[in-house]
Parts: structure tokens; C-alpha cells; sequence
């Protein structure tokens, strides 16, 4: 009998010989995977992935009850293919690793794919998000008011002199 440690090994050998062929690793054979691999395939070279590639995906058909796990193999699959960016879908969770996207860009990406039930358009999803320029508004109103306060300060300074 393998240890769960042998199996998770034997699993990563996997993905990363899928990874070495095709941009798509399935964790499990399933009928669907024919259809889906070709869908991801073309979603991930249509996708506005340029600043972040090369990018592969693993796609996962049980969360496992360490998600942090599964970081740690997006992380594996990356160092073992030389891939850029690495994602991974479950049905309910969706996680990336990149050497080129930052860590707020990665979790921005993440949280636009699993609000995505179709796992073609959390592709599209994630590298939009990745991507976009995102103001962080309460910093910004937190910056204004401290602003209008030191104004505001130095006035009635000035008037009371």
C-alpha cells in the first residue's frame, strides 16, 4: 500500500506530465475532460494572459480539506514545468501561483474564476481581473479625509492667529 505521501507524489507526476503536453491537467480521467480540455486550451491562449505566461491549469474534480494544498500545487506544478502561472479549479475554489503577477492581482484573479461556474469563462474571468487596474477606495477616502482635515486644521490655525 502507497503512502499518502507516494500517492500525492504519483499525482503530481501526473499533472505535470499532462502539463508538459497541453496547458490543461485533469486530476481525475472523466468523460467531459474531452470536451473541456480542447474548451480550457483555447480559453487560456484567447484570454488575456500575455503579461503572465506561459499559464497551465489543473483542474481538480474534489476541494480538498486543506485548501491551502492546493497552492502548494499550483506552486509544485510551476517549478516542475517552468510554467509562469499556474491555476487551479475545484468546483468551489479556484487558486493561482505566478511569478509574474502580484499577490493582489492573483487573489483579485481568484476570486473573479470561482464566481464563475463555467470554468472556460473563470479563465476569461481571472486574467480580466488579473489585469485590471483596481483603486483601493477606502484607502483613498481614508487619504482625502486625513487631507481635508490637515486643510482644515491649518486654517483655523491661521484664522485664530
Amino acid at each position: 500500500m502507497q503512502s499518502e505521501a507516494t500517492l500525492a507524489e504519483a499525482t503530481l507526476e501526473e499533472l505535470v506530465s499532462q502539463l508538459a503536453s497541453s496547458s490543461v491537467a485533469f486530476g481525475t480521467d472523466n468523460p467531459v475532460n474531452a470536451e473541456l480540455g480542447p474548451a480550457l486550451e483555447a480559453a487560456l491562449a484567447d484570454a488575456n494572459t500575455d503579461s503572465f505566461d506561459p499559464t497551465g491549469m489543473i483542474v481538480l474534480e474534489h476541494t480538498p480539506p486543506v485548501i491551502a494544498d492546493l497552492r502548494d500545487l499550483a506552486q509544485d506544478a510551476a517549478a516542475d514545468t517552468g510554467l509562469d502561472t499556474v491555476l487551479v479549479r475545484t468546483p468551489h475554489v479556484a487558486v493561482g501561483i505566478s511569478d509574474s503577477l502580484t499577490r493582489a492581482q492573483v487573489e483579485r484573479g481568484e476570486r473573479a474564476m470561482v464566481s464563475e461556474p463555467d470554468y472556460v469563462a473563470g479563465v476569461h474571468a481571472f486574467a480580466d481581473a488579473a489585469e485590471s487596474f483596481s483603486v483601493n477606495w477606502p484607502l483613498a477616502v481614508a487619504v482625502i479625509v486625513v487631507g481635508l482635515a490637515a486643510v482644515a486644521a491649518v486654517t483655523a490655525v491661521s484664522a485664530h492667529r
